[in-house]
């Protein structure tokens, strides 16, 4: 078979394909397999192929009028397109106490489903959503709870995911890991200087530098004040570990940094955004909503990549709705630019009111949204432990899975796979043995 095509048209052909069809591939011969597993020039290709495809294409009018009209509904087209989906971190199992279980699923929805699985999903899973069928896909990842410490998933970029392992009463960015290569690497851990630090990180890539960065924030409450952060940054693959980068003066909340557009953001505890562009490595802070209110409790607000854009999530005080606002661009400027930022505004884009959801208006349940199908349905995660799908259409709610059996969502984030090397980007990777179960449907 390998004499059939020449091996630059087999890699062409075969970086069009989705991840799945590739792993199948790669199983034809061993010819294939070192072609695709084994060779960081597929990997690169396949990795822009998918890129290029999450990118404005000019002459698509559906995706201009998409664009043109809601910028969250343009995300999920696209997340459609690629394959770009949700990795879920579930903990407290009663059969596995202290061991975090990794799931991913994609956006799937009856307009997505092959006529061949139709049959197949009306016997297995109508009582649910179609969305079900294939939402859950276990993956194994590397032994990083040697110590039954609790970890969690700081972000995902371009199939390489992030962990945090807490301790010392901090969360600390330490592991990289990607499921499809089966690579992981751990990073330095911080050095507590007093027990009551605290940390806020997150995980970006940026493509102009085709670099993948590290940051964590440190705040010494008892020593420098709780508004003082002492910024570090790790650059995958550059060999210089740790970098301290200088100092911020805004105390943020508790929480990853959201990547969008080759930056990380984080709310401040006064409800201000803050972008750290991970380029320059530089923070700037960005217009806030008009749902930001002075004085209004920051634990109402949450930022979130949704549909592949900046929101902000706002639930009112008075309990009657959750809204969404996208931060959507209005004229061309560089990204350099110091005033970048004033070429954009917030839309709202979406209202769920809180009766929909059958929330009880007397105590405060948290309610993130999650993601888009392309039918516009929206995943939710309620209380941290149900996730439902709702349709603003018909204003329905169906339950796809309750945790309460022994189980407890951590929570989820936007993942796409690929086939990105951390060995190719300069690091001294491992590997975890094969499993069956690792992205395999």
């Amino acid at each position: 078979m390998e004499n059939i095509l020449h091996p630059e048209i087999t890699l062409e052909i075969l970086s069009r394909l989705p991840v799945d069809s590739v792993l199948r591939c790669a199983r034809v011969c061993k010819t294939w397999r070192a072609l695709l597993l084994n060779n960081n020039y597929f990997a690169d290709m396949h990795h822009h192929r998918q890129l290029q495809l999450l990118q404005l294409d000019d002459d698509d009018q559906e995706y201009h009028h998409l664009l043109n009209n809601n910028s969250i509904n343009y995300g999920a087209a696209l997340a459609a397109k690629v394959g770009l989906g949700l990795l879920f971190w579930i903990g407290r199992i009663r059969e596995e106490p202290g061991k975090l279980r990794l799931h991913y699923g994609e956006f799937y929805d009856e307009t997505n489903i092959d006529d061949e699985e139709e049959q197949e999903h009306e016997q297995q899973h109508d009582q649910y959503s179609s969305f079900y069928k294939k939402f859950f896909t276990r993956i194994d990842y590397p032994p990083i709870n040697k110590q039954q410490h609790r970890n969690a998933i700081i972000g995902s970029c371009n199939g390489l995911i992030c962990f945090s392992v807490r301790h010392h009463d901090i969360d600390d960015p330490v592991f990289i890991f990607n499921p499809i290569t089966r690579e992981y690497i751990e990073l330095p851990k911080y050095r507590q200087q007093l027990f009551q630090d605290c940390m806020v990180s997150g995980f970006g890539y940026h493509s102009s530098t085709n670099q993948y960065k590290v940051v964590r924030i440190t705040y010494h409450p008892f020593d420098q004040g709780p508004d003082i952060g002492f910024v570090q940054v790790y650059t995958l693959g550059d060999g210089r570990g740790w970098r301290n980068t200088g100092q911020i003066a805004y105390s943020l909340l508790l929480s990853p940094g959201i990547p969008i557009n080759g930056a990380l953001h984080w709310l401040d505890s006064q409800g201000k955004i803050l972008s750290f562009h991970l380029a320059n490595e530089e923070f700037r802070l960005l217009p806030s909503p008009p749902c930001v209110r002075p004085g209004h409790a920051c634990r109402f607000y949450k930022l979130r990549n949704f549909g592949r854009c900046l929101c902000i999530v706002d639930r009112d005080e008075q309990g009657e709705s959750v809204d969404i606002w996208s931060l959507k661009k209005n004229s061309s400027y560089d990204m350099k630019d110091q005033n970048y930022y004033h070429s954009w505004s917030w839309t709202r884009e979406l209202s769920i009111a809180l009766k929909d959801l059958d929330v009880d208006d007397n105590q405060y349940e948290p309610i993130e949204p999650l993601a888009l199908t392309k039918s516009r349905e929206i995943i939710l995660r309620q209380n941290l432990k149900i996730l439902s799908v709702y349709d603003p259409k018909t204003a329905s709610l169906k339950k796809l899975l309750d945790v309460d059996m022994g189980l407890k969502f951590f929570g989820a984030v936007p993942h796409m796979s690929s086939f990105v090397s951390l060995k190719a980007l300069g690091e001294n990777s491992k590997r975890i043995r094969r499993s069956r179960r690792i992205m395999q449907r």
